[in-house]
């Protein structure tokens, strides 16, 4: 799907040096825009379509929630916030590595039975 949708972004561009045109004067960046927004569009509803047939066909509650969660605003902001340390924005390796495998609903390693407080953890 990528491949295709480069080959058209980038096809009035390739039209031009096999016409060895010798200037950009021909080149329509407003085409290049909507052929570029309609590849998305259709990159978005293909991978809507996606996530739908892994919620629908799947059995597990748990990947379903994960689904879900994953595709609400904001849910990934995380991931790009620049951490800064005054404001407690900074995860050490260990805590991203923990925070992923939350996130996709992955085993924690080495997670000890039992809580401090005497609790087995679940």
């Amino acid at each position: 799907f990528e491949f295709h949708a480069s080959e058209k972004i980038t096809d009035s561009l390739k039209k031009l040096i096999i016409d060895q045109a010798s200037s950009l004067d021909e080149y329509q960046a407003s085409a290049v825009a909507e052929v570029t927004g309609d590849c998305l569009k259709d990159k978005e509803v293909r991978l809507l379509r996606k996530v739908s047939a892994i919620g629908s066909e799947s059995s597990d509650e748990r990947l379903k929630r994960s689904i879900t969660l994953a595709q609400e605003k904001g849910a990934g902001a995380w991931l790009t916030v620049l951490p800064l340390g005054s404001l407690g924005w900074v995860l050490n390796k260990e805590e991203f590595r923990d925070a992923i495998r939350l996130r996709y609903g992955w085993q924690i390693p080495n997670i000890p039975a039992f809580c401090v407080c005497g609790k087995k953890n679940s």
